[in-house]
Parts: C-alpha cells; structure tokens; sequence
C-alpha cells in the first residue's frame, strides 16, 4: 500500500493548480520561473479588485502558456450586461476555457446573488466554456446556513446533468485531511457526482495561516492551528503542508471511490515561497518523515 500512496503523492503533485493574483506581474515581471506550464493557474477576483486588472492578467498568463481559471464571483458582478462582458472577453480576448463560479464576498454589488443563477444564464456554454469549478466548503461557511450549502450542491449536481462543460469542486482550504473525509461521507447522502479538487494551504507562517482561518470563519481549522500556537514561538514558524497531502494520498487509497482528483494550492505566504517549495519536494526522491520514497 505504501508504493501505491506514494504514487498518488507525486501524482497529486504533479498535477496540481495555483492561486494567484491580479498584481503578480507587477511584482515579479513574468509567471514562468514560479510554475511549471502544465498547472493550472487560478485569478482571484477580489470584491475590492478591477474587473480589467483580472483580464489583464489572465490574458497575459494566456500568452505565457498556461492555462487560466479566473474567478467569477457572483455576488461582485453589479448586473447581467457586465456579466456577458466578463465572460465575453475571457473567452474572447483572454483564451480562457475553464473558470471557477463562486458566489463571492457577503457584500452584493447588484442583482445576481448566486453562482447558480450564473449557469442558469448559459453565457458559459454560449462562450465556449468547457470546465467549470464551483465552490465546496468542508467546513461549512459561516455566512451561509448548512441547509443552504446544502441545497447549492444538490442544484450544482442537477445542472451538471444538463449542460455541455464539465463541473467540479474547488474546495476553501483546510489543514486536516479528516475535513475532507467527513465532508464527502456528508456529500454521498446529498448524492455527490461531481469531481473534487482539495484546497491546500501553500507554505506559511502559523501566524499568517491563523489569520487567514478566521477570515473565513473556518472552526475547525481554528482549533486544529490554535492547539499548535499554544507556544507562542511557533507563531513565526512556517508550516508546510506535507503531512497533509501525504494524507490525502492515504484516503484515495483507502477509499478507492472518492471523488478527489487534485489539490489546488492557496499561496498564503506568497506564491514565491508555495512556488520555491514546490521545486524542492515535487521530485521522484520526495521524502516523508525522514523515509525515502522512489
């Protein structure tokens, strides 16, 4: 079993996606030297960010060879005209395919309210759209009833059944892989179809991940990181997510008919840092807990 957990770790690794912003360019000058082409790269599009500062950046991304999810959050688009603009230039202008629908901040900028009302619209389809992510939430979210989260997979999975692209998962991120299990069990009795992609914590200060746990009212990761700042030095400590992808290759093992395919990086701590990371462990000789595995 070990061989085969080993394979599923370099897999994982080898196929993941990344998280980035719309200022990278402006911080780094090009994507090339932090990621290897064959990863997907995620835009996010922040309630407080320019719509042409995203398609900007996913039509540079586009041009250096890679290819581009950009975020389309729901909640942040003011009405239905600037949302077949959005989507008209990302298909037309950026080269994009793929996008992640997400409802977005609390705060609603106009009359759409949710990432379902956005494919019942068919501007995907009608845009040549042929992968769509959607949001999942292994530990709840505090700004939506469980009833309602509920509900929202239910719909996604239904509409997955009508349309022509492919629909999956994109998970807000978590530090524990038991978060993962005890959400799929829940997901079976909803009847889950569709894929899912692990969000994964990028190298990070315990501090920073602290901080980006409240943000999102996560409760569980709270406690899990909480119980490790109990001494008050390892708040500077970066905690890399090794143990946790070694994990998540164990449960695809043992659960043969899970629905998780891939881990998609969030870069907490920069993505220079998720990147430089990347480059020392994402190798045949990966090592865990001081045992080499080839």
């Amino acid at each position: 079993m070990t061989n085969n957990i080993i394979e599923n770790v370099l897999n994982l690794l080898s196929s993941y996606s990344i998280e980035t912003t719309p200022n990278v360019y402006a911080k780094y000058g090009t994507f090339s030297d932090l990621v290897p082409k064959i990863n997907n790269v995620y835009v996010t599009y922040l309630p407080d960010d320019n719509m042409n500062k995203v398609t900007e950046t996913a039509k540079k991304l586009t041009i250096e060879g890679y290819t581009v999810i950009p975020h389309l959050p729901a909640r942040t688009i003011e009405n239905k005209e600037q949302l077949e603009r959005y989507i008209k230039v990302l298909s037309e202008e950026c080269g994009c395919s793929k996008i992640l629908v997400i409802g977005g901040g609390g705060k609603q900028a106009g009359e759409i309210t949710s990432s379902i009302e956005i494919l019942e619209t068919d501007l995907l389809s009608k845009y040549n759209f042929k992968e769509v992510g959607l949001a999942g939430h292994p530990e709840g979210n505090p700004d939506i009833k469980q009833i309602d989260l509920d509900r929202a997979i239910i719909e996604k999975n239904n509409f997955s059944k009508k349309t022509d692209f492919k629909m999956y998962l994109a998970t807000q991120f978590f530090f524990e892989a038991k978060s993962l299990k005890n959400w799929e069990i829940h997901l079976k009795s909803l009847n889950n179809n569709l894929e899912i992609h692990a969000g994964v914590p990028g190298p990070a200060t315990l501090k920073t991940l602290i901080s980006y746990a409240h943000s999102c009212g996560i409760g569980n990761s709270i406690r899990f990181l909480s119980k490790q700042a109990l001494n008050i030095t390892k708040l500077a400590t970066t905690r890399s997510p090794d143990k946790l992808i070694f994990d998540l290759a164990s449960y695809q093992v043992e659960n043969p008919e899970t629905k998780l395919k891939k881990i998609h990086f969030y870069a907490f701590g920069g993505i220079k840092k998720t990147s430089d990371w990347l480059k020392t462990i994402n190798k045949p000789d990966l090592c865990y807990n001081n045992q080499k595995f080839e």
